[in-house]
C-alpha cells in the first residue's frame, strides 16, 4: 500500500505546478509559451534517459529503497531551488535534474509494487497502482489553482517541495522484496531481459496509449474551444473522461487477472481507439457520454499492460523492465503532442482524432495473431 501512496503523491506533484505556470514563468520570469512547453517537455526528455539506467541501477544493486527515497529527497530540494530562481534559463536546466531525480522515485516505486505482488492477487496490485497514478494526476492540478489563486505562483512549487520530502520520509520504511539479490555484471541483466521478448509488447501498448493521451491533451482543449466551450466546461469535460478512468483502474486489473491480460488489453485498446477516432465529429452535447464511455474504456487498457510486465519480467530485472516500460511512456508522451499540432494544423481536428485513434486500432489488430497465441501459451516463456 505505502508504494501506491508514494506514486499518487509523485503524480500529484507532477500536475500540481501546471496551474500557475503561466503567472511564474511568464509574467514573474519573463517567458514565454514555448519556455512554458518547455518546462515540461524537459522533463519528460529527462524521463526517457534515466528511467531505464535507475533500472538496471537497482537490478544490479539488488535494491530499490535507497533510489525512491534519494530520488523523492533531491525532487524536494530542487523544487525548493525552483523558488529562488529568477531567470528561465537556470529554470529549465534545474528541471532537466528533477526529472531525472522525480523518474527515478516513482519508476522504482512502481518496480516495488511488481516485487511484492505474488502469482494471486496481482491483478488487484497493478489496479491499485494505476488509480494511484490517475488520481495523482487528476487531483494536482486544480489543487495548484487554488493555491495559485491564494498565495501566489510559486506556492505550488514550494507545496510540492513540502510533499517530495516527506515521500521521501516515508519512503524509508518500504521494505525490499525477500528474493531480490545484486547482479554482478551489466550484461547479465541484459542477457536476461533479452530472453523475455514478449516484455516488448505490453511497452508498445504504454507508448501508443501515452502517445494519444499527449495528442488528446493539445487537441482536446483547442477542441473544446472552437465549440465555444470554456475553461471551466473545458475542465468538466476532461473530469468527464478522467473519473471514471480512475474509478475503474482497480476493477480492471481484478478482471485482467481472471481473464487473463491480452483478451482485455486488445479489447480496450479497439473499442478506445474506435470511439477516440470520431470524437472530432461530436459537439458538445454528444460529447458528454462520449467523454465517460472513453474514461470506461481507457480504464480497460493500463492495468492489464502492467500485469503482463509483472508477469512476463525477471523478478530479479524487474526494475530495468519498468525502467523500459516507463520509458517507452515518456517516448510516446513527448511525441503525442508534435504528431497532434502537426495533424490538426494540416487537416483539421477530425483528421488529428482519427490519428489518435487509429493508432490504437492498427496496434490492436496487429497484434491480436501473437496475442491469441501467446495467451494460448500461458505467461511462462520469453
Amino acid at each position: 500500500m505505502l508504494p501506491c501512496v508514494l506514486l499518487f503523491g509523485a503524480m500529484f506533484n507532477l500536475t500540481l505546478v501546471v496551474a500557475g505556470l503561466k503567472e511564474f514563468i511568464i509574467d514573474e520570469l519573463g517567458g514565454t509559451d514555448r519556455h512554458a512547453t518547455w518546462f515540461f517537455s524537459i522533463e519528460t526528455l529527462a524521463y526517457v534517459v534515466f528511467a531505464p539506467l535507475w533500472g538496471l541501477a537497482s537490478d544490479r544493486l539488488g535494491r530499490r529503497k535507497p533510489f525512491v527515497v534519494a530520488g523523492f529527497l533531491v525532487s524536494a530540494l530542487i523544487y525548493a531551488a525552483y523558488g529562488q530562481v529568477e531567470a528561465v534559463g537556470p529554470l529549465l536546466a534545474l528541471r532537466f535534474v528533477q526529472g531525472a531525480t522525480a523518474v527515478m522515485g516513482w519508476s522504482l516505486a512502481m518496480a516495488v509494487v511488481l516485487d511484492h505482488s505474488g502469482r494471486r492477487g496481482r491483478g488487484a496490485y497493478m489496479g491499485l497502482m494505476g488509480a494511484s497514478l490517475i488520481f495523482g494526476v487528476a487531483l494536482g492540478a486544480p489543487t495548484g489553482g487554488y493555491l495559485t489563486g491564494w498565495l501566489g505562483a510559486r506556492a505550488p512549487l514550494q507545496a510540492a517541495a513540502v510533499l517530495f520530502a516527506l515521500l521521501a520520509v516515508a519512503a524509508l520504511a518500504l521494505r525490499e522484496a525477500p528474493g531480490l539479490r545484486p547482479h554482478g555484471r551489466i550484461a547479465d541483466i541484459g542477457r536476461a531481459l533479452a530472453a523475455r521478448p514478449r516484455l516488448l509488447m505490453p511497452m508498445l501498448f504504454h507508448f501508443v496509449d501515452r502517445f494519444s493521451v499527449g495528442l488528446f491533451v493539445v487537441v482536446f482543449p483547442l477542441y473544446l474551444d472552437t465549440l465555444g466551450a470554456g475553461p471551466t466546461i473545458r475542465g468538466r469535460y476532461l473530469g468527464l473522461f478522467l473519473l471514471p478512468f480512475a474509478l475503474l483502474q482497480f476493477f480492471a486489473g481484478k478482471l485482467a487477472e481472471r481473464t487473463g491480460p491480452y483478451p482485455l488489453l486488445i479489447t480496450g485498446s479497439l473499442l478506445y481507439g474506435a470511439l477516440l477516432a470520431v470524437v472530432g465529429l461530436c459537439d458538445l452535447e454528444l460529447l458528454r457520454p462520449v467523454m465517460v464511455t472513453l474514461g470506461v474504456f481507457a480504464a480497460l487498457m493500463f492495468p492489464p499492460a502492467l500485469l503482463l510486465t509483472a508477469q512476463l519480467s525477471d523478478p530479479l530485472t524487474r526494475g530495468s523492465a519498468m525502467g523500459g516500460f516507463n520509458l517507452a511512456g515518456s517516448l510516446g508522451f513527448a511525441i503525442g503532442p508534435l504528431i497532434g499540432q502537426w495533424a490538426y494544423a494540416a487537416r483539421g481536428f477530425g483528421y488529428a482524432f482519427l490519428v489518435c485513434g487509429g493508432l490504437e486500432v492498427l496496434l490492436a489488430l496487429a497484434v491480436l495473431p501473437l496475442a491469441w497465441r501467446w495467451a494460448r501459451a500461458g505467461p511462462a516463456g520469453g
